[in-house]
């Protein structure tokens, strides 16, 4: 193989690197920048501002959010918010590279390679299956185990994910209950005219809260912490497929096809 052995045993990983993740700091940048941009050139941006309708619009989405969760749901759902902020990449293909090489090694050396690999990993699922492939475990409870330890990640994950598209499907429904509140407001005081305008601007400005929260924040949100879940099992999945191979001491060529049939087509080509 023409990588070396430390750079193998970072493929595909998905540890953090620390560093912030530009395109979601992009593209919330981005995002705000035109928003303010329209706003300052359609005129005076107070009009859009209304602490009462932020409060309404807030309290009422994450109120309802807690009705559904609870605070450890929510707790872990900032969690997940923060590491979001962070590069973490899961690269499948990077993954299948590796397993092939160890494919090779263990072909050369034994299962024994194995051990000091999984010493020096950090990514502690791939740990695990491989001292469970030292260990000469049943490669049905391997998988059994291994594939337990998957789900039980991806619903902690999928938790997430669902309690920020809970948030996005609130926030415009309090934003419009703000609105229908105002409209009360405004008609109830319809013997001064004057007012009417300025009313109706404030009453719906509660709708522009909660869908610019909604389609700004928490659902993007809820995408992006799919997208990770989504590719974290998928390196998973190809993990567990690779260890029962190298379990049974198999081709690194035979590993290699069959693992790349995980791949989606575009990028297994």
């Amino acid at each position: 193989m023409g990588f070396s052995t430390r750079r193998a045993r970072t493929m595909g990983l998905g540890i953090s690197s620390g560093e912030l993740d530009r395109g979601v700091i992009s593209g919330l940048g981005l995002a705000l920048g035109f928003l303010v941009l329209t706003l300052v050139a359609g005129g005076s941006g107070m009009n859009f501002v209304s602490p009462i309708s932020a409060l309404l619009v807030l309290g009422g989405t994450f109120g309802a959010t807690l009705v559904n969760y609870s605070f450890r749901d929510l707790s872990h759902a900032w969690s997940a918010f923060k590491e979001m902020l962070f590069v973490r990449t899961y690269n499948p293909m990077e993954r299948i590279d590796y397993l092939v090489w160890l494919a090779h090694a263990v072909r050369r050396e034994g299962l024994l390679v194995l051990e000091g690999e999984a010493n020096s990993t950090q990514d502690g699922f791939l740990r695990n299956a491989l001292n469970l492939t030292v260990d000469a475990q049943d490669p049905l409870e391997i998988k059994r185990l291994l594939e337990t330890e998957i789900h039980a990640s991806y619903d902690r994950s999928s938790r997430a994910v669902q309690v920020f598209e809970t948030l996005g499907t609130y926030a415009p429904a309090f934003g419009l209950i703000g609105t229908l509140i105002g409209l009360i407001q405004m008609l109830s005081a319809l013997e001064d005219p004057a007012t009417v305008g300025p009313a109706m601007g404030l009453a719906l400005v509660t709708t522009f809260y909660g869908a610019l929260l909604a389609n700004l924040l928490f659902l993007p949100i809820a995408g992006k912490l799919r997208n990770r879940c989504e590719a974290e099992a998928l390196v998973r999945a190809i993990t567990v497929e690779g260890v029962l191979g190298l379990g049974k001491q198999e081709n690194p060529i035979v590993v290699e096809q069959r693992l790349q049939s995980f791949l989606p087509i575009a990028a297994a080509a």
